[in-house]
């Protein structure tokens, strides 16, 4: 018996397994059948497009770890998702046929991408619970760093695309051995085709939000689900789209490291040094505020919250975000960043850091999922040591499996902050609530009518209303409670309360409608409406002993990314030398929205002709998303 060029003795081992499976074939019937398949002489192009369609469904089956073979299903039920992701491999392989003339090397070309990508995503989601995006690429090192944090094994799905993959490149091999060669003109009309339509995909297909909405889930806060509903291939090349972060018209690295050389990282003093915990609440606004909103006589769902502005520093925070886009604010204090990223790749320059490095023990608490906007890896990366979750804690403190809502949760941040002093170093603690998450319910609830109803309005809407205000109502009891303990601990601690955007009041804002609150962000009034939420700083009664009465007053409005500089600055902290460039900006202005910023009294629009002063910082901002935070 001979293989390939090899003559085997016809007892040798190999040789009887070879026969065992000729002849199991050959009982099955399927002998003929791959002699037949091994006989057709396909022309390349159509070779090449079965062999793309079967990559493609190699890569869906990886593109999750517990979907099996449903994720190749749901492709082959959804044409347009298989050709999203089948189109970019059909033509990138037909582009290599085309210019060498050599289809298996195209397929090869292809498909070892493909794959590494698919196996990449595959032990990816399986270890971290994340995605493949194109910004990890630059990030090998770092990956192959962490790998050995995990224990890597050859999975059997792993195994058999691999082996699949292999066995394409045979029956390319049988079906095109005397396959004609494409002459010139062919050939170049063939290269051209191809180009033209991967720069279609490219421009118009991959950053079409319509596509990706019809295909698959897509939500902003379900990061990982809505890029596994989508393949692998397809969300992959998406994400290379939405990576190109532009710098500013001008930009220098060398000029930007310069500029911020000259506001060099100052120590937190030793006599003003103070633990800090800060909570952002959940869809927290104070509609109080509103033009038209009306509470019945006697009832004050806010009466709490009042209570303790009168007690703190406070104000208003102008948000990028509407009723949605909770890390937007979270990472704008965090970070100090503008308009952060909803999702950071690896670690990025934050507070976070700059606080472990003056010896903090930075913790967390998220009532919800860890996989929530991916938070589980992103806080990793922004800097804190441990962060609790649902799924590591909080699962045990909501009634049947339901999450924690603030009379469990806060009480829980305060143990969580006992257990961080005891390490003996001080702490930074940042907290999400989730109590008072919409949607909201539009028939009656059992908590009081708060709203004052008059003729004319929408029974649905003043129960949304309603059922809304109950869980500010409960929040501002829990949080009157949260800070008495604080005031009972000897440890100067400071208490940072901010809401993170106003809610969501019915489909197309209806509640508001119904209220007649102007939510036009072209007004002065509307653009306030919309984005602001509250905030205030809070001492407790060592602090105040340490630090001077300075936590109250009236702290005015100003920018989520401007929140964590406010609380250094009564802090009496310089601050690293990021934050003391928000510092300077607000020289000139308290905020800088995506849509507006304020510019001497005056709601400006970004973009064309914005002064030198925010170029430069845009730059700054920009120079730090994109270095690497110096890491204790």
């Amino acid at each position: 018996m001979r293989l390939g060029n090899l003559r085997l003795d016809p007892d040798h081992a190999i040789a009887r397994g070879m026969r065992r499976v000729s002849d199991a074939l050959q009982a099955a019937g399927l002998r003929r059948t791959l002699g037949r398949i091994g006989a057709w002489q396909p022309s390349p192009p159509v070779a090449l497009g079965l062999l793309s369609a079967l990559l493609t469904l190699l890569t869906l089956r990886l593109s999750t770890v517990d979907g099996g073979w449903s994720a190749v299903v749901r492709g082959l039920e959804n044409p347009l998702l298989f050709w999203l992701n089948a189109l970019p491999l059909l033509l990138w392989m037909l582009f290599w046929y085309y210019l060498l003339c050599w289809p298996t090397v195209a397929f090869a070309l292809t498909a070892v991408p493909a794959l590494a990508l698919a196996c990449a995503n595959y032990y990816k989601l399986l270890l971290r619970g994340d995605p493949l995006l194109f910004t990890d690429v630059r990030l090998v090192g770092e990956a192959s760093a962490m790998s050995g944090r995990y224990g890597v094994t050859l999975s059997g799905a792993v195994l058999a695309t691999v082996l699949l993959a292999c066995l394409g490149a045979v029956a390319l091999r049988l079906w095109l051995r005397r396959a004609a060669r494409p002459r010139g003109t062919r050939r170049a009309v063939g290269c051209a085709a191809c180009a033209a339509l991967l720069w279609g995909c490219v421009s118009i297909a991959l950053p079409n939000d319509a596509l990706y909405a019809r295909t698959g889930l897509a939500c902003a806060w379900l990061p990982t689900q809505s890029y596994t509903e989508h393949g692998v291939v397809y969300p992959f090349l998406r994400s290379a789209v939405a990576a190109a972060d532009t710098p500013p018209a001008g930009y220098s690295e060398q000029e930007a490291a310069a500029l911020l050389r000259q506001y060099p990282d100052a120590d937190i003093p030793a006599e003003r040094q103070v633990d800090v915990v800060a909570v952002m609440l959940e869809a927290f606004g104070d509609v109080s505020t509103l033009p038209g909103v009306t509470f019945a006589p006697g009832l004050d769902p806010y009466a709490d919250w009042h209570a303790l502005q009168a007690e703190s520093a406070s104000g208003e925070l102008v948000t990028n975000i509407f009723a949605g886009e909770t890390v937007n604010t979270e990472r704008a204090f965090l970070t100090g960043y503008l308009d952060p990223s909803d999702n950071f790749r690896r670690p990025v320059n934050s507070f976070v850091w700059y606080l472990r490095g003056q010896g903090y023990a930075c913790v967390g608490n998220h009532a919800g999922y860890d996989w929530f906007y991916n938070r589980r890896n992103v806080n990793e990366y922004l800097g804190f040591e441990s962060y609790h979750f649902y799924e590591d804690r909080y699962r045990a403190y909501g009634a049947d499996g339901a999450i924690a809502g603030d009379a469990a949760f806060l009480p829980g941040v305060f143990t969580d902050y006992l257990a961080a002093r005891e390490s003996g170093r001080p702490v930074f603690s940042f907290n999400v609530t989730f109590q008072n998450h919409g949607p909201y319910e539009s028939t009656a609830g059992n908590g009081p009518q708060y709203i004052a109803v008059k003729p004319g309005y929408d029974q649905a809407d003043v129960n949304i209303a309603n059922n809304y205000l109950a869980g500010i109502a409960d929040t501002g009891r829990q949080l009157r409670a949260f800070l008495t303990k604080f005031d009972s601990v000897e440890r100067p601690v400071v208490v940072v309360l901010f809401g993170d955007h106003k809610p969501w009041w019915g489909d197309h804002n209806t509640t508001y409608r119904m209220f007649g609150v102007n939510l036009n962000t072209a007004t002065q009034e509307g653009f306030y409406n919309y984005y602001t939420t509250p905030y205030l700083i809070w001492g407790n009664a060592a602090a105040r002993a340490s630090l001077g009465d300075v936590f109250q007053g009236d702290g005015g409005r100003i920018g989520a990314s401007m929140l964590m500089e406010r609380v250094f600055t009564l802090a009496g902290w310089q601050g690293p030398a990021y934050l003391q460039t928000l510092r300077a900006l607000q020289t000139h202005t308290p905020f800088v929205n995506r849509q507006y910023y304020l510019n001497r009294g005056r709601l400006t629009g970004v973009g064309e002709g914005e002064p030198a002063w925010l170029t430069q910082a845009r730059t700054l901002d920009y120079y730090l998303r994109h270095s690497a935070p110096v890491m204790p």
